[in-house]
């Protein structure tokens, strides 16, 4: 593993963070494999999936749409690379805002990121994702987009 290799992979995910939180999703277009294998279960039950890029960047655009904000801090970005695959682990506290009248208009996420990337054309994209969620705290409910429910 080079000191550059490890620069790029460290990079690569710290801008997954930068990117979500400025809804840059042309950006998320050229960090992301073709196909990203995800797993949120930890979080919110069901499968891990293989998920097509433009199809996650849409998911992605219509969940954070619903929100007035989110900061990702990812930290601690620990990568292993052999030739042209890296796999890293890295802290990550994710806030998300959305004012609602009553119930809170913080829900925040602690735990760490699993991640996979492939170098190709010269640059590190993110193939998989994996979140292992230690932590929640705040009102899911600004999540859901439900004024029934924030309001609880």
């Amino acid at each position: 593993m080079t000191s550059e290799d490890r620069y790029q992979v460290e990079t690569a995910i710290s801008r997954l963070g930068r990117l979500v939180d400025d809804r840059d999703w042309d950006g998320l277009d050229g960090l992301l494999g073709d196909v990203v294998e995800v797993d949120y279960t930890s979080l919110w039950g069901g499968e891990p999936e293989k998920v097509a890029r433009d199809v996650l960047i849409g998911r992605w655009r219509n969940l954070l749409g619903k929100l007035d904000a989110t900061q990702h801090v990812i930290t601690n970005i620990l990568p292993e690379i052999s030739g042209d695959t890296a796999t890293a682990t890295a802290n990550v506290v994710a806030v998300h805002r959305r004012a609602v009248p009553t119930g809170g208009h913080l829900w925040t996420v602690g735990g760490s990121y699993h991640i996979r990337l492939a170098r190709s054309g010269g640059a590190w994209r993110i193939e998989s994702i994996t979140l292992k969620a230690a932590w929640t705290d705040g009102n899911i409910a600004i999540m859901t987009g439900s004024e029934a429910e924030a309001s609880e």
